[in-house]
């Protein structure tokens, strides 16, 4: 959430003015939403890319633009979580290119899956959400501004 200072009197002298007001506001909206999510995808944790790719642009209007996700964990991620002692099965582990492997244990050689037991911890959250938008904010006004001083010279009779 964002705000620019003097928008709303702004939108108020210009409704009844400007031609095709609600598809320029459209317009900006839709600037400022492409802003919001090149600022926001570079700062989330890659582990398998699905949680970036997920990120889009959603419903747009003329007043509010929504970005966002429809994976499950993406506020765990941002937020952060406590993740619960479990048994994790797998068959090896990498790190830095370079694999380990886990031997299954049990009676039955093979059968059984081999695996690991994670720990209860909490995992910190990342803020990709809350940060993106920060380093958004500026860019936002700055294209806020000069659409307001467009509109005003379009008022005036200079056109856009």
């Amino acid at each position: 959430m964002f705000e620019i200072p003097g928008w709303d009197e702004f939108v108020a002298r210009c409704e009844g003015v400007v031609d095709k007001w609600d598809q320029k506001k459209l317009l900006l909206m839709q600037r400022m939403a492409n802003i919001c999510l090149e600022e926001i995808s570079p700062l989330i944790p890659v582990d398998t890319s699905r949680l970036v790719s997920s990120f889009q642009i959603g419903v747009v209007t003329p007043d509010e633009a929504e970005i966002g996700t429809n994976v499950e964990y993406a506020l765990y991620v941002n937020d952060g979580h406590v993740q619960h002692r479990r048994f994790l099965p797998i068959s090896y582990l990498s790190a830095n290119g370079r694999k380990k492997y886990v031997h299954s244990k049990g009676k039955k050689k093979g059968k059984s899956a081999g695996g690991i037991m994670l720990k209860e911890k909490y995992i910190p959250g990342v803020f990709f959400l809350e940060k993106g938008m920060q380093a958004a904010d500026p860019r936002i006004k700055n294209l806020g501004e000069s659409f307001m001083e467009q509109i005003a010279r379009e008022i005036e009779g200079a056109g856009l």
